[in-house]
């Protein structure tokens, strides 16, 4: 009976050799270590799997994606167009995440100039830039008066010769004309879709309306006094001119606002470099070639 029944658990239990050789092995340093890599592992996995990357909309975002909505279409959206709405912003957002995951912002030109321009303009109101006095104002105006100079206003009559005559004929009619206004008769020329008298028109009128030589040549006529025959794009013209106002540089009052705006750009253009100069301290640029 015992010796059935020995062979019996012979059968059902590990000789005590196999199990002398487990427990060595679970009492080996190595075995902890293994068996501890492979817990930290497992965890670490479900930790990364519960941790997904979160896209969030909050309560300020979506008013001002309601608020944009209203603007463009005059109305609220509907209940199914703010879920629209905000699907679209999810969906770019995830692209978004996405695109940088994979590192497809990297060495792309337009990313990184659209970046820099979004920094440069946030640098402009680093440093906060108080309301100018009217002292600070006047004397801005002073160092940039320049920028405020107005051209020069010229009144005028001018008779026109057509260009469709040729080159010759209206070259002929024009001089006739000239010797007629020189002797005291009346003349007339062609019609004119412009104005043949000019009470008021500054040089660069006259330069975008007919041309430079012409704008050139009524700054260098005489006063009341037939010139020609100039020439512009239409044709030719005799021109005399009335009277003349050199340009001037527009009082302070006039521009005071004007002033103000090119005062606050400098400071924030000023606001910029300081702040790129900060960056340079902080960051090591290095150049292929060594260029500077």
């Amino acid at each position: 009976m015992t010796s059935e029944l020995d062979k019996a658990g012979a059968g059902r239990f590990p000789p005590p050799g196999v199990t002398a050789a487990f427990k060595r092995i679970a009492r080996e340093p190595l075995t902890h270590f293994l068996v501890i890599g492979a817990l930290l592992f497992a965890g670490l996995q479900a930790v990364r799997a519960m941790e997904r990357p979160t896209v969030r909309i909050d309560s300020q975002e979506l008013e001002q994606l309601v608020s944009y909505w209203e603007q463009q279409s005059q109305r609220p959206p509907t209940k199914a167009e703010l879920h629209a709405i905000i699907q679209d912003r999810v969906d770019e957002e995830l692209l978004a995440s996405e695109a940088r995951r994979l590192g497809l912002d990297r060495d792309d030109m337009i990313i990184r100039r659209r970046l820099a321009e979004k920094m440069a303009f946030a640098s402009e109101d680093v440093g906060e830039i108080a309301e100018p006095d009217e002292a600070t104002l006047r004397a801005f105006y002073d160092r940039t008066k320049s920028q405020y100079l107005q051209p020069g206003h010229t009144a005028l009559r001018q008779l026109f010769f057509s260009g469709d005559r040729g080159e010759g004929p209206a070259g002929a009619a024009a001089m006739a004309a000239l010797a007629k206004l020189n002797g005291g008769q009346a003349a007339s020329g062609d019609p004119f879709l412009l104005p043949l008298t000019y009470a008021d028109v500054s040089q660069d009128d006259l330069a975008r309306d007919y041309g430079p030589a012409y704008a050139k040549a009524v700054q260098a006529a005489p006063l009341n006094s037939w010139v020609g025959p100039v020439a512009s794009a239409y044709g030719l013209h005799l021109v005399r001119v009335t009277g003349r106002q050199g340009a001037e540089v527009a009082p302070f009052e006039a521009v005071r606002q004007d002033v103000r705006d090119a005062w606050l750009a400098d400071r924030r253009a000023a606001n910029n470099t300081a702040f790129l100069v900060r960056l340079r301290q902080r960051y090591r640029v290095e150049v292929a070639g060594g260029a500077p």
